[in-house]
């Protein structure tokens, strides 16, 4: 036994932040792999939804600063994003600890799939295309960033996906920037509600060190797969199995535990 989990475990666990760092940076909703490992190894789901937020910051803050290193940041669009989404994500974190988490994740469920009916169509049109006519920054798009911060703030699953949404189908972002964007702007907006949990006692910090470690890789592979000649297509792959294995699993959590 080593950190308390044996040798599989901890491979487990590495791999799942791997995952969870690349899936986050290359396209969204890594925390399809590590909320379901963390529960498997034995955390509760509210301590794994808690615990999440490390290797979900490491990740971004990797993923960020690749992005940086190869000139691929639009600095000023994610400064001007992340004041409302990290503010809502304060809040979220804030009705993480206070309502009943099988009634929200009804509710989130419901959320996810209205996006997905909703933006599945639009979603492949505007990952392809190579660059946005016009890029806007209205307050509509702000106040969708500040919803979208409560939703990441609440348990991640869904938000980042619809950041890029957001980013790409309304702000008009292309791919590249929209991913460097939303990797820059989930580093506050997850730090603040790492902050609220851990004043809870709420983070595995063992657990969550070891996905941390896997996180810094995937961070880094994933910003890479953004930025490469394929990432178009392997990017829209990616989010039609990360957005699908995001639906089944809160449906299976919420929805069918519930019968």
């Amino acid at each position: 036994m080593l950190l308390g989990y044996d040798p599989i475990n901890l491979v487990l666990a590495l791999a799942a932040g791997f995952a969870c760092g690349f899936l986050n940076t290359a396209a969204s909703s890594g925390s399809v792999v590590t909320l379901p490992i963390m529960i498997f190894l034995g955390l509760d789901p509210a301590t794994a939804n808690a615990t999440n937020r490390l290797p979900v910051l490491i990740g971004a803050a990797s993923g960020a600063l690749d992005f940086a290193a190869r000139k691929a940041m639009p600095w000023k669009i994610a400064f001007h994003i992340a004041a409302p989404t990290t503010l809502g994500s304060l809040i979220g974190a804030g009705l993480a600890e206070i309502v009943p988490r099988r009634d929200m994740g009804m509710v989130v469920t419901a959320g996810v799939l209205f996006a997905a009916l909703l933006l599945f169509k639009n979603i492949k049109n505007a990952i392809e295309q190579a660059q946005a006519a016009e890029v806007r920054l209205r307050p509509r798009d702000l106040a969708l960033f500040f919803l979208a911060g409560i939703w990441l703030g609440f348990i991640v699953l869904g938000g980042a996906t619809c950041m890029l949404l957001i980013l790409t189908l309304m702000v008009g972002l292309d791919l590249p920037r929209a991913n460097a964007v939303r990797a820059a702007a989930l580093v506050p907006v997850t730090l603040v509600a790492m902050v609220v949990f851990a004043a809870h006692g709420d983070i595995n910090w063992v657990l969550g060190g070891i996905l941390s470690l896997g996180s810094i890789a995937g961070g880094m592979m994933g910003a890479r797969l953004s930025l490469s000649a394929n990432a178009k297509r392997y990017v829209f792959v990616l989010l039609v199995v990360a957005i699908s294995a995001e639906l089944l699993q809160l449906a299976w959590h919420y929805v069918f535990n519930r019968l």
